[in-house]
């Protein structure tokens, strides 16, 4: 009975550990609003992230890029690649991309879809939709994707 014990002990602290891992590899703000309990909720039991304006993960919320929309296009098509993200294919009757990421760490594979909308004054807007083919939980790696384009986009907005 205590061999059992101790295996269930060791297996829940590895799952504990893996899953911690997973977190913090993805890259995603643990510690932000609305606090790392939800936030933790939303990692292991979430495989999608999208950006939507009432999002309440602030990162999720759409941003204004001061670029029109040919150009913002251009640069996510720019950034897919520099990431070396497998753009699948390509609606420019969308203004959109269908992205096939594949994570570093284990091989899955997550579908992003991007579409660029236009905003006054010559500004544009994303609206980034991402999702895991396997398991019920992403560890935050959808949402480690977006941030990781937006970041991305920003350096390339500010340096052309």
């Amino acid at each position: 009975m205590k061999i059992i014990i101790n295996l269930v002990i060791v297996v829940i602290i590895t799952a504990i550990g893996l899953s911690s891992g997973a977190v913090l590899l993805n890259q995603v703000p643990i510690l932000d609003p609305p606090g790392w309990k939800t936030r933790l909720v939303i990692y292991l039991t979430k495989n999608s992230a999208e950006t939507d304006p009432d999002s309440a993960l602030q990162e999720l919320r759409p941003d204004l890029y001061p670029v029109s929309v040919e150009r913002l296009f251009d640069i996510v098509r720019e950034a897919a690649i520099d990431l070396d993200w497998h753009i699948e294919s390509i609606d420019h009757s969308r203004i959109g991309m269908h992205v096939i990421v594949t994570s570093a760490l284990l091989g899955f594979k997550d579908d992003m879809k991007i579409r660029v909308m236009a905003k006054a004054d010559e500004k544009s807007s994303l609206y980034v939709s991402a999702k895991s083919r396997t398991g019920r939980a992403d560890f935050g790696a959808n949402l480690g994707h977006i941030l990781t384009l937006k970041r991305t986009i920003q350096q390339k907005v500010l340096n052309p």
